[in-house]
This record gives C-alpha cells, structure tokens and sequence, in this order.
C-alpha cells in the first residue's frame, strides 16, 4: 500500500489530481445473466420482473455492469460502454457525423434503437425526439451503481418497445459522503481530448432516508477524418484507386443534355483558361467530415427517499442535462440542379457559350421556348438549361449544432402492505427541448436569382434585381466572394419538443393459498396498471419547410400525440424445491392488456420456466411476445424529400436494355445512355410517416444453461440461445428493394414501384430538385428474424488483502440474422455481411470481450480483448474489398488506490494503433464513411488516459 496523507490530497493534491487526468475506453465485462442480488436495507431492484422475491430467479438471461466496471474504464458517455458488449450493435454515438443528429443511442441485436426500451430505475427514460430513441447522452455515469441488461422480449413486463430488451440504468440512492472524479483523455496523435469531472455529495435524512445530488460537465473535441491520412480520401469501392468524390466539385461542373455515346454534352468541367474538359475532377468530401463529434455536457441529478412512517417510503428524482453536439458535412452544393442561363451572361466564357447554346452542334440542348416562363421566370425565351454542380468550399462546410435539454421528475410512494405485500405507487414528467442549427446551405430560388446574369448598364447584373440581388460567378476557376455567398447561402432551425408523462402503481407479493406440495415457497404475483401520454411537436422554420435549401432538403412540421392506458398481471411459482433429481422447478407468466388511442387493443405475454437438477446448475426457458407501438414521427411526419443509399441506377451507363430504357423515359429522363451513376451512393428519396400503421409484433424465444456450483462459487457459466421474430415492422421501403421491383421483377413503368419514381428532366439521374426521387414511406411492410448464442463465462480467485484475479469472458454468436424490406421483395441474411441491402453497421456471426483483472494489494491491472469476426459483403455489394477479417482490440487500465476513498487510473485504448479497414465510401450502407465504417472500427487509433477518483 502507498502512503500519503490524506489532508494532503484533500487540499493541494486533490485539485491537481482532478486536473491531469487523460479516459479510458471502455473495458468492459460481463457478470453471470442473473436478477439483481440484494441490496442495502432489503431493497430489491430486478430488471424483467416486478416480483421482488430473491429465491425466484429470472427466466430471462440479465447482463450486469457493476459500477466498478463503470468506473475502471472511465465511461464518460455510456453508449460507449455498452457498444463493446458482444450483445450490442453500435449505434448513433460519438462518430456519427453522417447520419447523424448528435444523438448517443443504444441498439440490442441491432434491431433498431427504438426496439431497445431504455429504463432508469425501473422507470421509462424519456425520448429525445419524436422517433421514440432514448439519448442515453443524457444520462451521467457518476450515480451509477449498475446497469442491467435484459435479453429477449419484456412487454408484457413493461410495455411497447421492449422487443429486442432492456437496458436499465439502476441508481445509488443511498451514496453517503463527498466524491469528485476528474478524468481526461487524448489521442496519440495529439487530438481527440475529452475531459470530465463530477461531484457527488449524500447525507442521511436521520434513520430514515437519504438525499444524494451528483453534478458533473463533460467536454469532447472533434477529429476530422482530414486528420488520419488513411481515412482523408474518398475512395472508389469498386478498386479503392479512383476517387469515390462527388462530381459537386470545384471549379464548376456541367451537366450538359447530350447523346447517349457522349460524343457531345454529358459532365464538363470549368479550366482556368475558361475552356471545358470531360476529364472531370472529383470532389473529396473526407477531409472536412468528423470522425469524433464534438460533445459538451452540463448534467445535475437529485434522489431521495424517505421513510415518511412503517411501511411508507416517499421517494423522487430530478434530473436535467444539457448537452451540445455539432456536426460538420461537406460545404453545400448546388447538387446537379437545372438552372436557365442567359446567352448573354458576361460571366460565360465563349467555350461555355458554344456548348450550351449552339443547338448545331448540340441538337440535344434543352433551349427554352418561353413558354414557361409564367411559372419560372428564368425560363425565358433563348435560355438554356444546364445542370450545374458547384461545391462552395468558401463556406468551410455544412455545420449543424444540436443543442439539447433534457429534465425528469420522478416521484412516489412505495412501501409494505402486513408482512408480504408490496406497493409502489409513482407518476414521472419528462420533457426534452432539442434546438437544431443547421448553418450554410443553398437557397435553390436565390440561386435561380443569382445565375440568371445579363450584362447591365454598369457590368453584370441580375435579370432580376430585386431583394438586393447579387451575380454568382461560378464559371470560373476563381474563388467566389462572400458578397455573392451571402445573397444565396441560409441557415435554417428545427425546435422539437416531447414529454412524457406516466403514473401507475403496483402491487407484488405472495399467495399464501397457492402453494405446490413439493415447494416450501408458495407463488409469488404481481399486478399493476399504468397510463402513459406521449406529446410531440417539431417546428421547422418557414424556409425550411418549404424544401428550398438544395442539401437539407425540406424540414417536417410535426405534431401529434397518443396515449395509452394498461393492465398487467405477473405470476412465479416454485412447482418443486429440493427433491432427488430436483432441486428446483418454478414457472412463470405475464399477461399486459394496453388501449392505444392509434392502435387500439394491443394484448403481450410471456410464460416460461427454470429447472434446477442440482444446486448450482439451472436450465431457463421463456417464450414472450412483444409489441411495439408506432411512435410519433412514425405516425405524424409528412411526407417529404431526403436522401437515401443507392450504389447502381439501372437507367444509367451505356448499355441499358431497350424494355429498361422506356421505363427510363416513362419517369421523366430526357434520353438514356448517358445517365451517371447515384452520386457518391446517395439519391433523392421521398419519406415520411403514415397515420394507418399498426403495432409490430414480435415472439421470443430464449433457451439457457447457467452453471454456478456450490463448491466453486467463483465460478458462473452460461450458455443461451435466443431467436426474435418481428412481423409487420415498420421501416422505409430500402431504395434498393425499390429500384429491384420496378426495374428487374415488374418492368412496367405503370407499376406501382415504377410509377413513383421521378428523375430529373435534365441528366436523367434520381438527384435534383424535391420533385426528383425514389419512393421510401413509411409502412408495416418488413419483417425481421434473428437467431444466436450468447456465452459467459466468469471465475474470481485469490484474496482481496493480497494477490486476486478475475476473468470474465462474453461472446454471441449470431447463427442467422434475415431482413425482409415488404412481402414481394428478397429475404437478405445480413448475419456476417456488410453493404447496402441490409443497410446496418456490419454485423459479425461472432464478437466477444475478455476481461483479465489482476490484482496485488491496491493495485489492479485489467487487460480487455475485444474481437469482431470477419463479415463479407452482402447480396447487393459488390466491391473490391469484399471481405473485412477479424479485428482484435486490446486495451490497458491500471488503477491504483493509494489511500481508502482515493484512486488513480491510467490506461490505454486500442493499445497495438489497429487501423480500421478501408472498403471505399460507395459501399452503399448509410453507416459507411471515411472509406470504412467508424461507428463499428475505431478511426481515432490509440488514445491515452488518466483519472482520479477522491471520496471524503
């Protein structure tokens, strides 16, 4: 044991200590899949159950991260813990900058985040926006005392959303003392930093209760994926050599209509003598997008409890964040949009003039009549509409601030009923304000504006004036002003708004009448009912809902809301306790009736068992189904343009098959043969909600073996197979199933498929305007099966005064994981694929962690291995890189407690600096960006920390 006095950390050291620090990555392992023990003063807290019996034992495997955990591997925001969990599919976090909305989420056997019921202290988190997420961002680590997670469906215990399972963050209501915890942490390159500090300070309320307040701030910088060269250039997938760059470049591209072997028209590029080339430079997007968001937290919490007299416990909990996240994308484009030039513009060079006005020799250029000109007035007679594509890199790039605000109120009564009933009486508010900045777009009107130059009086002018119009000169190779940049760049602003409001109460116990003649213990029940209001409005600004901005589309006014009102019943009994060949049998069952007022009545259930041969080995079954109601952006969104994933348009090349090429024509393309290809993988779509969904149902499944012999109880295995079955999902329908129904099944240009598809009239491609795109609403039309194995393995030795060891080990398997997109379409197997059918995080067959602690006296080291297996490319992919091997991680903590109540920490995240694979930027997946995939493989390489934690 290290000596030093205590007063000396308390008053010169402590500040210090607090200060230094640089945070772990998140080492992770994984207790036995058990209910919650006991805990202080009798209080039982099980996550899947509201029986509070500890000799009942769970069905449902449970996952346990102790506080410990929490606090050995620095979790600073917990979906980085909970992301390295084998169970987990990494979502919306840290590196989500595209797609991305500043959120940290958390996604169970990745089947959506809103498929993962977030719970704190038993109690519904509130969601962020309308999607019906939970940003656990919100949630600060330091009261944390353990975080449990249920595998496998639990309506019928909790209600919608619980279909993959649940995470419940449990909170230490009873702390005593003044804690401060300080941490840091920074890249090996220098960048990265992320600091945090917290204050907890508790007291007894006499012998009968307790307040505890915690506050704390988090910082995290941003890393562009400019500052790993591996990651800085957008590369082609299809060789990983050429430039997978937008053809939105700079110096200015032109779409000019041409014949369909390219003898004339097709993209030319702007050179600085003023002349055109086909040999066209690609934009790079890489460098100005991040690869580490930004993040700023502000967080207080408060619990308390009191025992207002025998039998009677008030207890509450506030809790407010507020959290800042930006987001960076490549500067605003004007996309490929039509736009009617003047001949007489000054700003044409006489290259330009020839290629888009000499109709001999071009007959293919679209020279306006004027007969349309009531409805543009840009389209007068002689002009000439040519597709341009300009990145306007003097903007720096598209920046979006999320800045959210985050407050819950949880209050109640709790207590006992004579010797064996317990009730909990309760009612929660929630309300989260999320106020979006969305900065340096283009007004596509203003545009129209500033592009319709002819040559005035005193040099070159607007046709247009008005509104202290500015000419644009993009026809050069020289940088545009910030005069002109102002009159056609906008910002726009999103304000959503939800709360949540639940009140409920439970009553839990034991039926001493009913009770097996082979048990000592009779059953145990619980019954309860609860009512929730869910309340939702977003506001756009009024530029942003009228779709003019060229690259953040066209914002949704939303608002609605639902309620739904529920009864729910809970019954375990042990059949047999032990008997030769027995020692223990129980089953259990739920049932939960819910009255939506969307969907109506919604019935779940469960019913399962656990058999026990001998002490110390226990076999667990349980069949559940689970529902989830469609929540607010699902119902009440409007349907608008957005951008989806598509790698190969079937109209584009020059060779599309005559029966394609009419269908081609038929949604709007001028001629065939010289249609480019989705830029960098992504085209219009048109989205939105629908007010006739219904629920998803699902059935689970879970089988298990838990082995935890009396003579070695250091020791736990277990071994479960788990299956999920969702039908009538809600989910778009994928731009790829789309395009496959329509141009390889149907082949009709007045089938459904095909009829909804409108293509830009100018260069035939599916990007342009918000009249141009793929449709992609909303519908109960996929359906989703999953299967897989989970492992634990744990075993503690040695002794805590002197030598101890501990490894925990967490694996799954995922034997199959199938996606159907509606009932006509393909079933995909994504298990062990990456790409665009699937259209999700690559999802390894197999992922584990294994944690190693050694320990000597106050010293402990925790070495962490964490593994993805190999995935290839899935049935819509078809890229150089095909296959991704395995990937190992290795990282180092070692704390140190110098004194009781003080600790250091030093470690080291992705020890070896193991690159993440590069498979291209137009793979076709969302999640795919910086030429691989930096939600699932870590892009920032080794990060170095330190942290101390002081308790008075």
């Amino acid at each position: 044991m290290i000596h030093i006095k205590k007063s000396m950390l308390r008053s010169g050291a402590a500040p210090m200590i607090l200060s230094m620090a640089l945070v772990a990555g998140p080492a992770f392992s994984q207790s036995e899949p058990q209910a919650a023990a006991p805990e202080a003063e009798d209080t039982i807290i099980v996550t899947g159950s509201r029986i509070q019996r500890p000799d009942l034992e769970a069905s449902s495997p449970v996952a346990v991260l102790s506080a410990e955990q929490i606090k050995q591997v620095n979790t600073v925001t917990v979906e980085q813990i909970l992301s390295s969990n084998p169970q987990f599919m990494a979502g919306f976090g840290g590196s989500s900058n595209n797609p991305g909305d500043g959120s940290a989420t958390v996604d169970l056997r990745g089947l959506g985040e809103n498929r993962t019921l977030v719970l704190i202290d038993g109690k519904r988190a509130p969601f962020y926006d309308t999607s019906g997420a939970v940003d656990v961002n919100s949630i600060p680590t330091a009261l944390i005392k353990r975080i449990d997670v249920l595998t496998g469906g639990a309506s019928a215990v909790y209600g919608s959303d619980a279909v993959a399972g649940v995470v419940n963050f449990v909170l230490d209501d009873r702390f005593e003392g003044l804690a401060a915890d300080g941490s840091s942490q920074i890249s090996s390159r220098g960048d990265g930093a992320l600091y945090n500090v917290s204050l907890t300070g508790g007291i007894k309320l006499g012998d009968r209760g307790n307040l505890v307040v915690s506050g704390g701030y988090s910082k995290r910088n941003g890393v562009y994926f400019g500052a790993r060269r591996r990651n800085a250039t957008a590369l082609d997938s299809s060789d990983l050599v050429s430039s997978g760059g937008s053809s939105n470049g700079v110096p200015t591209l032109f779409d000019i209509p041409g014949d369909e072997d390219g003898t004339v028209g097709g993209l030319q590029q702007v050179q600085p003598d003023g002349s055109l080339s086909s040999d066209v430079e690609l934009y790079n997007f890489n460098p100005v997008n991040y690869a580490q968001l930004p993040f700023e937290r502000y967080n207080v919490m408060a619990l308390g409890r009191y025992e207002v007299t025998d039998g009677v416990e008030a207890y509450g909990r506030f809790s407010y964040s507020h959290v800042k996240v930006e987001t960076n994308l490549a500067p605003t484009a004007t996309a490929g949009f039509g736009f009617n030039l003047d001949p007489s513009n000054p700003f044409l060079s006489d290259a330009m003039r020839a290629a888009f006005f000499d109709q001999v020799a071009n007959p293919f250029l679209q020279i306006n009549d004027g007969s349309d000109v009531a409805e543009d007035p840009t389209a007068r007679a002689g002009t000439s509409n040519i597709g341009i594509r300009r990145r306007m890199v003097e903007t720096g790039g598209r920046l979006s601030t999320y800045t959210t605000n985050n407050f819950q109120f949880v209050g109640g009564l709790r207590g006992q009923i004579g010797d064996g009933l317990n009730y909990d009486l309760f009612a929660q508010y929630g309300q989260s304000k999320r106020d979006t900045v969305l900065r340096n777009d283009l007004s596509y009107t203003a545009l129209q504006q500033a592009l319709d130059v002819v040559q005035g009086p005193n040099g070159p002018q607007c046709f247009d004036p008005s509104n202290g119009c500015v000419p644009l000169n993009i026809f050069t190779t020289t940088p545009v002003t910030q005069q002109q940049l102002a009159f056609v760049l906008r910002n726009a602003t999103e304000n959503t708004k939800t709360t949540q409001f639940i009140a409920g109460g439970s009553l839990a116990g034991d039926i001493g009448f009913l009770k097996s003649p082979w048990a000592d213990g009779p059953a145990a029940f619980s019954i309860g009912a609860e009512y929730r209001r869910e309340k939702g409005t977003t506001k756009v600004d009024p530029l942003y809902a009228s779709g003019d901005l060229i690259y953040y589309g066209q914002g949704q006014n939303i608002s609605g809301k639902y309620d739904v009102k529920e009864l729910y019943a809970e019954l375990k009994m042990p059949l047999v306790q032990e008997r030769p060949g027995i020692y223990a049998l129980n089953v259990e069952g739920g049932y939960r009736y819910s009255d939506y007022s969307t969907v109506g009545s919604v019935h779940t259930y469960k019913f399962g068992g656990d058999y026990a041969p001998i002490n110390g080995v226990r076999l667990r079954g349980i069949y559940q189904r689970a529902v989830r109601a469609p929540n607010l952006y699902e119902l009440y969104s409007p349907v608008v343009a957005a951008t989806g994933s598509l790698q190969v348009d079937p109209c584009a090349g020059s060779n599309v098959p005559a029966d394609i090429a009419a269908i081609c024509i038929a949604q709007g393309a001028p001629t065939v043969g010289a249609i480019a290809q989705p830029i960098s993988g992504q085209v219009n779509i048109f989205t939105g909600g629908n007010q006739n969904l219904h629920e998803e149902k699902a059935d689970t499944v879970t089988l298990g073996l838990v082995v935890n012999p009396p003579s070695l109880r250091n020791f736990t295995f277990s071994l479960d197979y788990y299956r999920i079955k969702i039908k009538d999902a809600v989910d778009d329908t994928p731009v790829f199933v789309t395009m496959n129904q329509c141009y390889n099944i149907d082949k009709d240009p007045n089938s459904a498929a095909c009829a909804g598809i409108v293509r830009n009239p100018v260069t035939g491609g599916l990007s342009g305007d918000t009249t141009i795109g793929v449709p992609s609403q909303l519908g109960n039309v996929a359906g989703i099966k999953t299967e897989g194995l989970d492992i634990t393995a744990s075993y503690r030795g040695g002794s805590s005064e002197g030598f101890n060891y501990s490894i925990n080990f967490a694996g799954t398997y995922v034997f199959s994981f199938k996606k159907q997109s509606d009932p006509t379409s393909p079933v995909y197997e994504c298990a062990g694929t990456f790409g665009g059918a699937c259209d999700m995080e690559p999802l390894p067959e197999w992922k584990h962690v294994l944690d190693l602690n050694l320990g000597f006296k106050g010293f402990t080291l925790n070495s962490r291995w964490r593994y993805l297996g190999s995935v290839k490319q899935d049935a819509a992919t078809d890229i150089l890189r095909s296959k991704i091997g395995g990937y190992s991680y290795f990282d180092e903590t070692l704390s140190v407690n110098v004194e009781d109540g003080v600790t250091f920490r030093l470690g080291v995240l992705n020890l070896f600096d193991k690159k993440p694979p590069i498979v291209g930027d137009t793979v076709g997946a969302s999640a795919n960006g910086g030429s691989t995939f930096p939600n699932t493989y870590d892009v920032i390489g080794r990060q170095f920390f330190a942290g101390a934690s002081i308790k008075f």
